[in-house]
């Protein structure tokens, strides 16, 4: 059986999850095409926060569809978390934001929470908190390096106070209006991710529309196996 969300037929039992993995597979593909034309135009590092958001955003497709209307709870109970910390730095800076609508109803939906814990949407919120440990919970390690990587890219360090440099034989800098180009490496995890989070959208659909875009894609890309990031055996899980 199969629900229709927005037109699309998604299987019945992952109809809770569709609309939010919908709205990811949406934002990881337009990314997608962001970050590759950027490559392909020598602004790669440029992008860098835009394809550490998508590499994130592919592994949270695989955590949404396996944690169910859980995991669904968690980025309602994070988000609700990252609002009143975002209200709380307002106040600081002077904003008149006291008494406001949406902070009653978002410090009600918290209290309700803590008075009545769900100990898999903690767990799963918990999870969602720190990348290393979500990718890792995945099986991602390998996936956490580039991420990190393009870190520097998406902060105040050396690796952007030198994006627009060329080093001389003098010991001086030249001063360059394009940064330095970050080759296929963008490109080639960009795919990488596209092709995961699109495995994941079809795994839960009524048909496999992409299946055979998908496999084109994988054999074009030259990668091999099973790349969906899946969740591994939690330490003293029942076998």
């Amino acid at each position: 059986m199969a629900s229709g969300v927005g037109g699309i037929a998604f299987l019945r039992e992952h109809e809770a999850v569709a609309p939010v993995a919908w709205s990811w597979w949406m934002l990881i593909s337009d990314s997608a095409r962001v970050v590759a034309e950027a490559a392909k135009n020598g602004n790669g590092f440029v992008v860098a926060p835009v394809m550490r958001n998508l590499m994130t955003h592919a592994v949270a497709m695989a955590w949404l569809v396996d944690g169910g209307d859980a995991a669904v709870q968690a980025v309602d109970a994070y988000s609700d978390d990252q609002l009143l910390k975002l209200i709380t730095n307002a106040k600081r800076a002077g904003w008149d934001v006291e008494g406001d609508e949406v902070e009653v109803k978002v410090r009600a939906a918290v209290d309700e929470r803590t008075a009545h814990p769900d100990l898999e949407v903690v767990r799963l919120t918990n999870e969602i908190r720190n990348t290393v440990d979500h990718m890792a919970a995945f099986g991602e390690q390998e996936g956490y390096l580039p991420y990190r990587h393009l870190s520097s890219y998406s902060h105040t360090t050396r690796a952007t106070a030198q994006l627009y440099l060329h080093p001389t034989r003098a010991g001086g800098w030249e001063l360059r209006n394009k940064p330095r180009e970050s080759g296929l490496n963008d490109v080639i995890w960009t795919a990488v991710c596209l092709i995961q989070a699109g495995r994941i959208l079809d795994s839960i659909l009524g048909e496999q529309l992409l299946a055979e875009e998908l496999d084109q894609a994988t054999a074009h890309v030259g990668v091999s196996g099973d790349i969906v990031p899946r969740r591994r055996p939690r330490r003293g899980a029942a076998n």
